[in-house]
C-alpha cells in the first residue's frame, strides 16, 4: 500500500511537472517563432511600401508626422506610421546591410518591370521570377518559399514581390527550440530525482499513520480472540445446564459474525502490506475454480436457485491457492446473499492472450446503470444489504479486491441495464 502510494506521489508530481514545462517550451517557442515572423514581415512591408528597396537616405528613429533631424523643415521622410506606412522595431542605419532581400515589380499588364537581387548573392533573376511564379500559385499574398518570407503587394497598379532571407531567424528559432528541450530534459531529470529521494519523507507521516493502523487493527484482532472464546464457551456451559434458548443462539451467532469480521480485518491488513512474502505456485485455475462453486451449489439449491459454470479447461496461472480459492468463494457467497432468489447466477472464466478473465454475474436489485467499483469500498454495503436477514460486514469485496492486486490484476463490477451485476476478475 505505501510502496504504491510512493509510486503514485513520484508518477503524478513527475507528470504534472512535465505537463507544465511542455506548456511553458511551447509558448516561449511559439512565442519566439512569432516574433521572429513579425519582425520579418514588418520588414517586407516597410520594403514593399518603398517600392521593393531600403530608402537610400533612411533616417531611422522618428515619430510619424515630425520632422527627423537632419532634414529640411516642411520635408517629408519617405517612410512615416500614418497612412498605412510600417516602420519596423529597431530599425538602425545598419539594417539596410544586414538584411538579404531581392524584389520585383510587375507592370498593370503582368509584365516585369524591374528585378532587385543586388542585396542578395544566392538568388539569379531568374530564380527570382521562378519564385514569385511560385508565390502566384499558393494563392497568398504573404507566406514562406524554403527559407525565404515574401509578401505580394499591389502600389498604385503595380505588384511587388518582396522575398526576405529568413535563414539567421529560422537557425535562431531552430536553435531556440533545441536548447529550450534540452533544458527541459535535464531539469525534469533533476526533479525526477528529487522527487524519488524525497517521496519517502513526503508520505511519511502517511505511512505512519497507516503502520499505526494496521498494527492496531492486527492487536486487536488478537486481544478480542480471548474474549470472544469465554463468551462461546459460557454460552455453551449456559446451554448444557439449560438447553439451547433464541438468546443462547442469537449470542452464538453473534460471537460468530465478530469473529468472521475480526479475521477478515486482520488478513486484510496483512494482504495490504504487499505481495513480497506470498507464496507462488502453479494453480490449476480452471479446476479451482470449479471445485470451489461445487461447495456452493448445496446452498444455492436449498435457495432453489442455480449457479450456471462456463469454465474454459487447461488454465493455468502463477498464484497463491488460497487466496485465489478465496477469491471465488468471496464472489460466490456475495452472488447468493444479495442477489436475486428467483435468477441464476453465472461464472465464465477464460483465457485472451495473455490475459485470464473470470466473470461473475448475478441478478440484483437498487442498481444504477453504469459503474460499480464502489461495491469494493471497505464496509460499503448496498441498499439491499440493509435487510437484518443478510449477514456480512462489507469488506469482503474489499479483501476480494486486494487478493486480485497481490495476484496483479484488476477487479471491476458494472450494471449494464440497472437489473444486472457483472464482476469481472483480470489477471
Amino acid at each position: 500500500m505505501i510502496n504504491k502510494l510512493r509510486k503514485r506521489v513520484i508518477i503524478y508530481t513527475v507528470g504534472a511537472v512535465t505537463l507544465v514545462l511542455i506548456l511553458l517550451m511551447s509558448v516561449i517557442n511559439i512565442a519566439n517563432y512569432v516574433d521572429k515572423d513579425r519582425r520579418a514581415e514588418e520588414i517586407l512591408y516597410y520594403l514593399a511600401e518603398n517600392g521593393g528597396d531600403f530608402p537610400k537616405h533612411m533616417k531611422p528613429d522618428f515619430k510619424g508626422g515630425e520632422t527627423p533631424p537632419g532634414w529640411e523643415e516642411g520635408e517629408r521622410p519617405p517612410v512615416i506610421e500614418e497612412d498605412g506606412f510600417h516602420s519596423p522595431r529597431d530599425m538602425t542605419e545598419e539594417t539596410p546591410f544586414e538584411t538579404r532581400f531581392f524584389s520585383l515589380t510587375l507592370k498593370e499588364d503582368g509584365t516585369i518591370k524591374t528585378i532587385n537581387t543586388g542585396k542578395i548573392a544566392a538568388v539569379s533573376s531568374s530564380e527570382a521570377a521562378e519564385m514569385a511564379n511560385r508565390a502566384v500559385a499558393k494563392g497568398k499574398t504573404t507566406g514562406y518559399d524554403g527559407k525565404y518570407k515574401y509578401l505580394i503587394y499591389d502600389n498604385d497598379g503595380e505588384t511587388i514581390y518582396v522575398f526576405l532571407d529568413c535563414t539567421r531567424d529560422l537557425a535562431s528559432v531552430d536553435s531556440f527550440l533545441r536548447i529550450s528541450i534540452l533544458v527541459s530534459l535535464i531539469s525534469l531529470m533533476a526533479i525526477a530525482l528529487l522527487v524519488v529521494l524525497l517521496a519517502p519523507r513526503m508520505i511519511r507521516p502517511i505511512a505512519e499513520s497507516y503502520s499505526k493502523q494496521k498494527e492496531f487493527i492486527t492487536n486487536a484482532g488478537h486481544e478480542l480472540k480471548t474474549p470472544m472464546t469465554v463468551i462461546k464457551s459460557c454460552t455453551e456451559v449456559i446451554e448444557m445446564q439449560s438447553g439451547e434458548t433464541k438468546w443462547t443462539e442469537g449470542i452464538k451467532e453473534q460471537v460468530k459474525k465478530l469473529s468472521d469480521l475480526t479475521t477478515h480485518m486482520v488478513a486484510l491488513a496483512k494482504m495490504d502490506e504487499g505481495t513480497g512474502n506470498l507464496p507462488l505456485e502453479e494453480v490449476d485455475l480452471s479446476k479451482l475454480v470449479n471445485d470451489t462453486i461445487e461447495g456452493f451449489c448445496l446452498e444455492a439449491e436449498l435457495q432453489n436457485r442455480v449457479i450456471e459454470k462456463d469454465i474454459e479447461d487447461g488454465i493455468i496461472i502463477k498464484g497463491n491457492t488460497t487466496l485465489l480459492s478465496e477469491l471465488i468463494s468471496i464472489l460466490a457467497d456475495n452472488a447468493l446473499k444479495y442477489g436475486n432468489q428467483d435468477k441464476p447466477i453465472r461464472f465464465s472464466l477464460s483465457k485472451t492472450g495473455k490475459k485470464i478473465i473470470l466473470t461473475e454475474e448475478n441478478y440484483a436489485e437498487g442498481l444504477t446503470v453504469g459503474d460499480q467499483d464502489r461495491f469494493f469500498d471497505r464496509f460499503y454495503r448496498g441498499d439491499t444489504s440493509h435487510n437484518s436477514e443478510v449477514t456480512g460486514s462489507g469488506i469482503g469485496l474489499s479483501m476480494a479486491r486486494s487478493i486480485v492486486e497481490a495476484h496483479g490484476g484488476t477487479i471491476t463490477a458494472e450494471s449494464p441495464d440497472g437489473n444486472r451485476i457483472i464482476m469481472t476478475t483480470i489477471l
